[in-house]
């Protein structure tokens, strides 16, 4: 496969990590970098020598070379960026959120089935191989029926202007709990907490019900002392642990549940008829490690080619950007709770 010359926009603090991956990616070229800043642009050409840089967003567009653009832009920039990069005729990479409303990722949507190009959102740690561990344990019925989940991303800073702590933490959680579960949720129930900057939220606790009875729960923060990336995922017979942050226990699996003591039957009344706690094993699986963004590139990069959806296809980033927009509509409204319209 030839790989896909791609052009990249924004060389600041994650914009780095994609120049450097996107370069590693046999599925693509990356032929140029765009950033408005002198210093980043200079930093580019130390970093990747012979590479081409350019000031504007536009000048990007102008160049007949490029077939694909990533965009590690401000998330309020994603929608219109994403939209005239389809409409240029080339794919698009887009960093999360696709969009900041249901209405703006629908449109990105739209423009992707138009042009007829590859639209992703950069979810990475769908690619990650804890979460793929997770998502076969729950697939092969190891967990037995999955009752709920909650996950913890929390950190101290860094704190964001263009964006609440929701919409900079929270699509990472929401897509991994879309790629687990499989299904969308229902209704979407928050609160939120403001401290540092008025109308910019800094803590959210969201909950979610799914139609299969699931419930999850999501509780972001850049207020917090620790850094944590957790999610934990009970089932009726086994429960799970995913620890982003450790080193060598990424995934931690609990023979642990709780069971009937005989049934019902046996018994003369209810005070008498018990429930126990079971606690067994607790297996940490051998994890091999790869780079998440490097295999997101990659994908990419083949989605281009072949026309094939990737794993984090701009109808699984519209998912995402729903749910978050109901979750904040729930929060803005003092908890009340919101249905969401598939």
């Amino acid at each position: 496969m030839t790989p896909v010359r791609t052009a990249l926009v924004g060389y600041g603090y994650w914009g780095v990590n994609l120049a450097r991956n996107i370069a590693l990616a046999a599925s693509l070229d990356l032929v140029a970098v765009a950033d408005a800043d002198e210093a980043r642009r200079a930093a580019a050409v130390r970093a990747l020598p012979g590479i081409r840089t350019w000031a504007t967003f536009e000048e990007v567009l102008a160049d007949d070379d490029v077939e694909a653009v990533v965009l590690a832009t401000p998330a309020l920039m994603h929608e219109e960026m994403a939209v005239a990069v389809l409409e240029s005729g080339r794919h698009v990479m887009v960093e999360k959120p696709l969009a900041m409303t249901p209405e703006g990722a629908d449109r990105v949507v739209a423009w992707a089935e138009v042009a007829g190009r590859t639209a992703m959102v950069g979810h990475t740690f769908l690619y990650s191989p804890p979460v793929r561990e997770l998502k076969g344990y729950i697939d092969r019925g190891d967990l037995g029926r999955v009752q709920y989940l909650y996950s913890q991303r929390l950190s101290l800073g860094k704190i964001r202007r263009d964006c609440n702590a929701l919409w900079n933490f929270a699509p990472h959680d929401v897509s991994i709990i879309l790629y687990l579960l499989g299904e969308r949720p229902v209704t979407a129930t928050a609160t939120s907490l403001t401290y540092i900057q008025d109308g910019v939220a800094d803590v959210f606790f969201a909950t979610l019900k799914f139609p299969s009875g699931v419930g999850a729960n999501v509780h972001v923060s850049w207020l917090d002392p620790r850094k944590t990336r957790l999610m934990t995922v009970v089932g009726d017979e086994k429960m799970a642990v995913y620890d982003d942050v450790s080193a060598d226990q990424k995934i931690a699996l609990f023979d642990a549940g709780v069971a009937r003591s005989g049934s019902f039957g046996e018994y003369e009344s209810m005070g008498e008829f018990q429930w126990k706690t079971r606690s067994g094993d607790i297996l940490i699986p051998k994890i091999t490690m790869t780079e998440p963004l490097l295999a997101e590139m990659e994908e990419f990069g083949r989605s281009c080619a072949s026309g094939e959806p990737g794993l984090t296809d701009a109808t699984h980033g519209r998912d995402v950007v729903k749910i978050l927009y109901a979750i904040d509509r729930s929060a803005a409204s003092g908890g009340t709770p919101v249905e969401l319209a598939w």
